[in-house]
């Protein structure tokens, strides 16, 4: 199976998106009705899996520590710029559950390549 030629490009839109999302609501100074209040660790931890997979297929060419690295810096970026944003605080327990949440997509990304093969090449061709 090949993948149509559109395909990889919507993919790293797909991640820039995502990413966007992410900077808006990691700083807005007001969470408003948009924000729902659950347990906000787990919401770090499941968003940042989501991004793992979005990357690993956006660039799945790249390696897996480029793509974590990408993550802890965008994910620890957007907590230093939170610091300077009251009534947002930096929480470094944020950013190891986002660093989790990462190494859970896309260390299940890269699981997912190897043990089924026709997923790997529908999503994940390099």
């Amino acid at each position: 199976m090949t993948v149509p030629e559109w395909w990889r490009p919507l993919c790293r839109w797909q991640f820039v998106l995502l990413l966007a999302i992410f900077t808006y609501f990691g700083l807005t100074t007001a969470s408003g009705p948009h924000i729902p209040q659950y347990n906000d660790k787990l919401m770090h931890f499941l968003g940042y899996g989501v991004a793992g997979w979005s990357i690993t297929v956006a660039l799945p060419g790249w390696p897996v520590w480029q793509r974590l690295l990408v993550l802890v810096v965008y994910s620890t970026g957007i907590e230093v710029i939170q610091h300077f944003l009251p009534p947002r605080t930096f929480s470094l327990g944020d950013i190891l559950a986002n660093v989790s949440g990462a190494l859970l997509g896309i260390g299940s990304a890269e699981l997912a390549r190897r043990l089924a093969p026709n997923l790997s090449r529908a999503l994940l061709e390099r």
